[in-house]
């Protein structure tokens, strides 16, 4: 009796090897609570990354402006097609062959424009993505207007529109300068918002009431500021730019491959009109579209020395942020 006895609990034991139901709910939740607790370091821990990378694109490209500087003397001007009306190309161009993209510059004519040209060389240009100029934080990486349509786009036969960028040059601010109490210099346009020409990579440095034959850069001496205290490369990638304006099929994005134009638009350069994150393209307003980024808490801002900063959303736009984006002297920002 003892023996069989025995023999039922063995088998008793053997039967109940799995977990009960209770203990099944009991693991479950567990493991939803770690993976609760989990979750929100791993998404930290990826956006540590894209921020990383987005750092790691402005230094090649504060390397290539600077580079391009060390040889021709200045930061890049824009140049003017040979029409003279048309948009030419920008400085994403003319300072590939500093970032590793010889290549593709040899394909750049500075002579004729970026776009309107029956798909010349120029416009094509914009099939080709260069991983530098694209936020990770931000997946939208195509223009949304099809004035950037390229018919054979990649040889695939069937038409696209050109890859964009996520880095801007800034053209100066736009508004009051708390220094003078007088406004920031500017070139008013018919066509779209006016051009600001005391930044670093402006279209004109200069006022003036008639285009003018060529552009000419700014040197590093012009920015009396100091370079060390100056914008020079703006981050303008953040949900929202992609999306149409009123009537429109296009948002506020368009090809890397584009400069800025007499009395027209300028997609490689931008004002610092508005704080971060305010202003979208919404049909007269393109020169202003605002910098900023997915990151939280601010965006990747290149200085005129070459030196990277992630600027503040909360930063004061009249007091910093404008004196920020001018290179003269009266009005120095400070970030301290």
């Amino acid at each position: 009796m003892r023996h069989a006895w025995g023999s039922l609990r063995s088998s008793e034991r053997r039967a109940r090897v799995g977990f009960t139901l209770v203990e099944l709910l009991v693991v479950i939740a567990i493991i939803g609570v770690l993976v609760g607790l989990l979750l929100p370091a791993v998404q930290a821990a990826r956006e540590s990354a894209r921020r990383s990378q987005c750092g790691n694109n402005g230094k090649q490209l504060a390397l290539g402006l600077l580079s391009y500087h060390d040889v021709k003397r200045s930061f890049p001007g824009l140049p003017i097609p040979a029409s003279g009306t048309n948009t030419g190309v920008g400085w994403l161009c003319l300072v590939l062959p500093f970032i590793e993209q010889a290549a593709l510059f040899d394909q750049v004519d500075t002579s004729v424009a970026s776009y309107e040209a029956f798909q010349n060389a120029n416009r094509k240009l914009g099939q080709y993505r260069i991983p530098s100029f694209y936020c990770p934080s931000y997946t939208v990486d195509r223009s949304g207007s099809t004035l950037d349509n390229i018919t054979n786009f990649n040889g695939t036969g069937v038409a696209g529109n050109a890859y964009t960028t996520h880095y801007v040059g800034n053209a100066g601010p736009i508004g009051t300068n708390p220094a003078t109490g007088g406004a920031y210099a500017r070139n008013p346009t018919t066509n779209d918002s006016d051009f600001a020409c005391e930044g670093v990579i402006p279209f004109i440095k200069f006022t003036t009431s008639s285009s003018p034959s060529k552009t000419v850069g700014v040197k590093a001496a012009e920015i009396t500021d100091g370079t060390s205290k100056t914008l020079m490369v703006l981050e303008v990638a953040w949900q929202g730019l992609e999306e149409s304006i009123p009537g429109s099929s296009s948002g506020s994005l368009r090809s890397w491959v584009r400069g800025a134009g007499w009395n027209r638009s300028g997609v490689t350069i931008k004002n610092v009109k508005y704080g971060m994150r305010v202003s979208r393209y919404t049909g007269n307003d393109f020169n202003d579209v605002s910098m900023g980024s997915n990151h939280v808490g601010g965006c990747t801002v290149v200085f005129a020395d070459g030196h990277l900063q992630l600027l503040s959303e909360t930063i004061d736009l009249n007091s910093v942020l404008l004196p920020l984006a001018s290179r003269g002297a009266a009005d120095t920002g400070s970030l301290e």
